[in-house]
């Protein structure tokens, strides 16, 4: 039944008042229509799609959306807003059942990832679009698989769940020591590196893992930079105590194997010389992780 209220007025000034503000109440837009775009452009690629949204009103806290790029086969023709502060660092959240993890970054970066994530996937996080939101920030938006676990506590939510590192037992830790060096050696055969590694850059998913947050993520000037960066992924998990020195050494021994080529010419730049045989390699890159 529909609710009526009745108001009592006693002076023609009243009644007068009280038409005008029922006046303005009528013209005034629902609050529903205020959270949805008065227009919006669409421009479609081979493989992707950008959708431009225009808006009634500038003045928001929450996300909304005036431009974002996606690839085809990503659901997100219909998302215009999330109920998030705009600006936020890290932003999980869920659309149409799947989760997705947004960052705060540049749009220059943002579209380099978008345009760069097929040539190296297998390391990576998926990228599937990323957006401008009317208040001018720009985030790079990734794609999370179902029971996710991350070490990050920023996103662990909405299906990403929170794993504390030192609940994890000697054999998970060995097995995560094994997961990161596979990966970050695939990612240095393609002369990219991560930047700055912490486990905040692990997302692991069933039996796999990949790398999240890419911001930092770019092409190695030099061949021997990589080596740099995987000795000091191993001596950060060594410090925190993730690897202990049995797991150092299959790592190094695993890395030197996949990409030799680069380590060949670390060691040379380090020793003066070639080395004689892999062996060398080896020891000399285990002994600096101690160092």
């Amino acid at each position: 039944m529909k609710r009526m209220e009745y108001t009592f007025v006693s002076s023609e000034q009243d009644i007068a008042h009280s038409i005008d503000h029922s006046k303005h109440d009528d013209y005034e837009l629902p609050e529903f229509v205020k959270q949805v775009p008065i227009s919006t452009k669409k421009q479609e690629g081979q493989e992707s799609i950008t959708l431009e949204h225009t808006w009634k009103t500038a003045n928001c806290e929450s996300v909304r959306v005036k431009k974002i790029t996606f690839r085809k086969g990503e659901e997100f023709g219909d998302l215009y807003r999330l109920a998030v502060r705009d600006g936020a660092d890290s932003i999980t959240f869920k659309h149409n059942n799947v989760v997705y993890v947004m960052r705060k970054t540049v749009r220059e970066i943002a579209e380099a990832l978008f345009n760069a994530y097929g040539k190296i996937k297998g390391a990576l996080e998926a990228i599937v679009g990323y957006l401008r939101t009317v208040s001018g920030n720009d985030y790079v938006i990734s794609r999370a698989d179902d029971d996710s676990w991350s070490f990050d506590r920023r996103i662990a939510k909405k299906g990403i769940a929170y794993v504390d590192v030192d609940s994890l037992d000697r054999q998970h830790k060995g097995k995560l020591v094994e997961m990161i060096t596979e990966k970050i050696a695939d990612l240095h055969s393609n002369n990219l590196i991560m930047g700055r590694f912490t486990l905040n850059n692990v997302l692991i998913s069933g039996k796999d893992m990949k790398f999240t947050d890419l911001r930092k993520l770019r092409v190695s000037r030099k061949k021997s930079f990589v080596i740099d960066e995987f000795k000091a992924v191993l001596q950060y998990l060594f410090t925190i105590g993730i690897a202990g020195r049995e797991d150092v050494y299959a790592a190094v021994a695993y890395y030197a194997a996949k990409n030799e080529e680069n380590c060949s010419q670390w060691y040379k730049e380090r020793q003066g010389e070639s080395s004689s045989d892999e062996l060398d390699v080896v020891t000399r890159l285990e002994q600096e992780v101690y160092s």
